[in-house]
């Protein structure tokens, strides 16, 4: 379990972080999510203990990561993949990893068949793509088995084939039990592998909560009618906003039973009806739109 309590940090007169609370349980995915230069990358060096935050604590497990008797148990991190050594091979950097933590070498095979690169990893690092590269990274964030993954845009790179095994990986590690901390801006993959997300703006937390909570709230609904026309007249008759939207309409209401019985009552009956559910892209936008229009300006 990773907690982080009302963290601060700054760079000489720009404050990076201010406030931020969090907490990743164990056996659950939280995505990170928040524009560039919003402090998430800052936020995961300070957890991990590259960078140290002016305010507020970061525990791990209980206790500080750097009290950690194995601190390699306790945290494996992809920060970046491109520090990575050309001129080596894969199985050779996973080797040396595993003997720094006194692992035997059968490991380095374990961990190319986990991430995949089993049939590649003789070659060297320089021959690899981004994604082979995030994969590699991904490994060694493996290497002594931790409890808690800290992931900075692991889907950077990895083709479709690659994002649909990386969600499959994500949710296998929180299965044993493990706290994944990751951040990506594909907010559509956060919707299918994330248990909670929190959204970050200049330094400050704006949204935080469970997916299914968030994505779940809605003020509209979805209808389709023989008539869109006299639908729409039903409707606004009754007070309802609505909006042409393909073959149907957008009904400024999530009072379903309501619009179901007035189509039917006293218009022409429905051949669709369905709450629009809110995405997490959208509410990304909503919690962000500050930000973004100084950025546009």
């Amino acid at each position: 379990m990773i907690k982080v309590d009302a963290v601060t940090k700054s760079f000489g007169a720009k404050t990076v972080l201010e406030g931020v609370t969090l907490t990743v349980p164990d056996g659950s995915v939280m995505g990170f999510v928040g524009p560039n230069g919003a402090g998430k990358t800052t936020l995961m060096k300070i957890i991990v203990g590259l960078l140290e935050a002016q305010g507020g604590t970061v525990s791990v497990d209980g206790r500080p990561y750097a009290d950690a008797p194995l601190p390699a148990r306790s945290i494996g991190a992809l920060i970046s993949a491109e520090w990575l050594p050309g001129r080596l091979k894969a199985e050779s950097v996973l080797r040396y990893a595993c003997d720094v933590h006194r692992l035997p070498p059968s490991r380095v095979g374990e961990l190319l068949a986990e991430v995949g690169l089993e049939q590649v990893g003789g070659q060297r690092i320089k021959r690899y793509s981004l994604g082979m590269r995030q994969r590699l990274g991904l490994a060694l964030a493996l290497v002594a088995d931790p409890q808690n993954l800290i992931l900075d845009e692991p889907v950077n790179g990895l083709d479709p084939d690659g994002v649909l095994w990386l969600r499959s990986f994500l949710r296998h590690q929180a299965g044993r039990g493990k706290a994944v901390f990751l951040s990506s801006h594909l907010m559509s993959e956060l919707e299918l592998v994330a248990d909670d997300v929190i959204m970050l703006s200049e330094g400050h937390v704006v949204r935080q909560g469970r997916v299914a909570e968030l994505t779940s709230t809605s003020t509209q609904t979805y209808v389709e009618s023989p008539d869109v026309g006299r639908l729409a007249a039903v409707l606004g008759a009754h007070g309802f906003a609505v909006a042409p939207q393909g073959q149907g309409l957008v009904v400024t209401s999530d009072d379903t039973m309501e619009i179901g019985r007035l189509a039917f009552t006293e218009g022409p009956g429905l051949t669709q009806l369905k709450r629009i559910t809110e995405s997490l892209e959208n509410l990304y936008r909503q919690s962000t739109v500050g930000e973004h229009h100084a950025k546009e300006l």
